[in-house]
């Protein structure tokens, strides 16, 4: 493949009108040898993530891309193979290019120079990829965590920080941790738009988070009845996110069987709501694993509205409740699930 040297310059300006302040970007560049590919701005995360923002073919080595924007915000360039994440803040930015991802002919580099905020968000990519890199190779993530937590700390009147810290959010990381820091942010970055955006996802996280209370469930159960999670109010209930196809799910069942027979007579319920699509597939696995407590599925796969609401991206997935539906242990399994248990009725 050929040398490809890629620049471009990417302006976010501000007009004002009389009282109103209006917002628009405008991302021009060159990228040499490129005629014909087109280069696009995705929204880049949450379920649109893929969704193209704009785009532009690349004519006699040159781009240009332009359009009116509601506030500050956030995109991923595409192009080639090269994605990067751009903060479209009001400040220039600019980028170079060298190679594509790949290419072995040339030493591939991208070299990034905008606003503090730009560099915060450019930084902090590097920084959740040690994190998942540690947690993908067993590493409890304490390292990345601990440099996590100092650069947050060093960049809380950051923009950019706002929207770091909702990324990690959707990673799994502590919402106590993030809640404290966001109220650590300066009062510019928390009235922001990425600032809002970091208070609506700790708001809708607490809810299915350790010590928040489960919010119902109203889905049809095998028969076709509706069986909610609050009329099992007053019992202690395992919520088992699970589908006949899920290989880790099958191999928890004998465990769950074994903790259901020993209480299921003392308040003890599981609730097992399935992301199975195929509802053939669903009642056979329930009758040939002979699980004969409550299950429910609206036969929507992924797109469960109900997995979304508890922020399932990963199954099995379970939620342990308490009488009065607050919730006590998350993704307990094996042992530790069979314990923990245990603890509730050994005085009773």
């Amino acid at each position: 493949m050929s040398r490809v040297v890629f620049s471009f310059l990417a302006l976010v300006v501000f007009l004002t009108t009389g009282c109103d302040r209006q917002m628009k970007y405008t991302i021009s560049g060159t990228w040499k040898g490129a005629d014909g590919q087109v280069v696009r701005l995705l929204e880049g995360w949450g379920e649109n993530q893929d969704k193209v923002i704009d785009s532009v073919i690349v004519k006699d080595g040159r781009f240009h891309l332009e359009k009116p924007i509601n506030q500050v915000g956030r995109g991923m360039l595409e192009f080639g193979t090269y994605f990067r994440p751009v903060l479209l803040d009001g400040e220039p930015v600019e980028i170079e290019v060298e190679g594509f991802q790949g290419d072995t002919t040339v030493k591939n580099s991208f070299v990034l120079q905008g606003s503090p905020e730009q560099t915060v968000m450019d930084k902090v990519q590097g920084i959740q990829m040690l994190r998942v890199f540690a947690m993908a190779f067993g590493d409890s993530g304490e390292g990345p965590d601990a440099l996590i937590e100092s650069y947050i700390d060093s960049n809380l009147n950051r923009k950019a920080i706002a929207y770091f810290m909702e990324d990690l959010l959707a990673s799994k990381y502590s919402l106590p941790a993030i809640e404290k820091n966001y109220e650590r942010l300066t009062p510019d970055v928390k009235i922001s738009f990425p600032g809002k955006s970091l208070k609506a996802s700790i708001d809708d996280m607490k809810p299915t988070s350790l010590g928040g209370i489960a919010p119902d469930i109203d889905l049809s159960d095998v028969d076709g009845n509706h069986l909610t999670l609050y009329s099992l109010r007053g019992k202690y209930v395992l919520v088992d996110f699970w589908a006949s196809w899920c290989g880790p799910c099958r191999k928890e069942i004998p465990n769950l069987k074994m903790i259901y027979e020993k209480y299921k007579d003392r308040g003890f319920e599981i609730y097992s709501v399935s992301l199975d699509d195929k509802r053939e597939a669903w009642i056979t696995a329930i009758a040939e694993l002979d699980l004969p407590w409550v299950h429910v599925s609206p036969l929507k796969g992924w797109d469960c509205p109900v997995a979304k609401r508890y922020h399932v991206t990963g199954i099995p997935k379970m939620f342990l409740l308490d009488p009065e539906g607050k919730i006590v242990a998350v993704d307990l399994r094996g042992e530790d699930l069979e314990k923990k248990v245990d603890s509730f009725f050994t005085n009773i």
